[in-house]
């Protein structure tokens, strides 16, 4: 499966029928959290959704940990898939396995001791505390099934295999959204319910993944790993680039949170989950983009093929710069209807929002770019460059325009923040990945 994906055929045809299938599971992997928001705009309201953004840090920790496990681990499966090394590939693939267990069983643990503690942590007004803290407590108990579901779909991928990890999630979304529709629609539960609802439908999406390395005919399976702190320090320290771009994000959501509830109360908390999960859309559709590239691109540079990975970087860009422009158009022509979705006839929660993603939304013409470039340094073994990009525009510039832009233009300010980060960060982008590719031929 590797060679009729990665090594043979057109670039263009190759990677887009990679990279399609990685979209539609990206999509689906944050379907139930879209779904969660409309419908707890719906039914409970403007409370219910500043409540649900507050626990998007604490999600951003889960996910940080996931992605470094499974971009580093998929990362130098990849490489040594390209290398004929199955040995090796099974070693990384179990020792993934076995730190996915220790770290999500510790999270869950920290979160259910610290509970009171980190709801205070997270902003929490007094209004808001019960509904924050019952989400994501209930939500931490399923950890072990979210992170270890997420690193296996990566790892389902090495293989060649995109259809499987969208069957996987077609079947707990399914679930899922009912689910949910029922405890707040017609039985009228509390935000935990929603929580509950997402974890009960994780359970179907985990276990068909750990099913897929039982079969035979697959070149990855269980087994016990020989430990090997050299191989764990290489998959922690291979996606610690993407890691550390989720736990940023989580960060700067938080420092938003503050912010906002300085600025504007509990409403701009309601005004930024909105914008947050409209915007998770196009996030989700290039960190597909990037899922496609990263096994095309490490495996050509296992292969040591030149053309295959520029080529790879070239579509994959284009493609993002198209999505971005189609989708801010979409917004900023369109964006109230979006934003009913997720309200109940709050004019003013509505019209506040509807400006915010104006600004905010200029940030989907550049940030693709920006999740491409880190992620195809990150195949090609750069972890220390792919760090410094997803930091410039996950954290620091973000910052920085947090500190400064809101004293300079007031609330307006706070939206441009993002933006202002990935313009920024493009130019570093465009100068590393030029660098690096005019010294490839030197690397291999």
């Amino acid at each position: 499966m590797g060679d009729e994906f990665f090594a043979k055929g057109s670039i263009s045809k190759s990677y887009t029928k990679f990279a399609i299938p990685s979209i539609f599971t990206s999509l689906l992997m944050i379907s139930t959290y879209l779904v969660d928001g409309i419908l707890i705009g719906q039914f409970i309201g403007l409370e219910g959704l500043a409540s649900f953004n507050l626990t998007f840090p604490i999600f951003g920790l889960l996910a940080a940990i996931a992605i470094v496990i499974a971009t580093g681990g998929s990362s130098l499966v990849g490489k040594y898939l390209g290398e004929k090394n199955i040995k090796a590939a099974n070693q990384v693939f179990n020792l993934s396995l076995i730190l996915t267990l220790v770290f999500s069983i510790g999270l869950s643990m920290s979160i259910l001791i610290f509970a009171d503690d980190i709801t205070r942590f997270l902003g929490a007004t007094d209004i808001l505390f019960d509904a924050t803290k019952e989400y994501f407590t209930i939500l931490s108990v399923f950890f072990i099934l979210f992170l270890t579901g997420m690193v296996l779909q990566f790892f389902i991928r090495n293989e060649g295999n995109s259809i499987y990890p969208i069957k996987a999630m077609i079947v707990a979304v399914s679930i899922n959204i009912p689910m949910t529709y029922v405890f707040l629609g017609v039985w009228d539960l509390s935000l935990g319910a929603a929580a509950l609802a997402s974890g009960i439908s994780s359970i179907t999406s985990t276990v068909l993944s750990i099913v897929y390395f039982l079969r035979k005919k697959t070149l990855l399976h269980y087994g016990k790993p020989i430990f090997d702190l050299s191989v764990v320090k290489r998959i922690l320290y291979n996606g610690s680039s993407e890691g550390l771009s989720e736990l940023s994000a989580a960060a700067v959501v938080l420092i938003f949170n503050l912010t906002l509830i300085q600025y504007l109360g509990e409403i701009g908390i309601a005004a930024f989950a909105i914008i947050s999960l409209t915007s998770l859309v196009v996030i989700m559709i290039n960190v597909g983009l990037s899922m496609g590239l990263q096994p095309m691109v490490s495996y050509n540079y296992g292969a040591k093929s030149i053309e295959r990975i520029k080529g790879t970087l070239r579509i994959a860009v284009k493609l993002s710069i198209i999505i971005g422009v189609v989708f801010y158009g979409t917004v900023f022509v369109l964006g109230e209807y979006f934003i009913e979705l997720f309200s109940t006839g709050d004019d003013e929660l509505t019209s506040l929002t509807f400006d915010a993603i104006r600004i905010y939304g200029l940030s989907y013409l550049f940030l693709g770019i920006n999740y491409l470039s880190s992620g195809y340094l990150t195949a090609l073994q750069k972890p220390k460059i792919s760090l410094i990009i997803s930091m410039c525009y996950n954290f620091i510039f973000v910052i920085v325009g947090l500190l400064t832009l809101p004293q300079l233009f007031g609330t307006p300010g706070i939206w441009w923040a993002v933006p202002f980060a990935n313009i920024m960060t493009i130019l570093i982008s465009y100068h590393f990945v030029r660098k690096i590719n005019k010294n490839l031929n030197d690397i291999l």
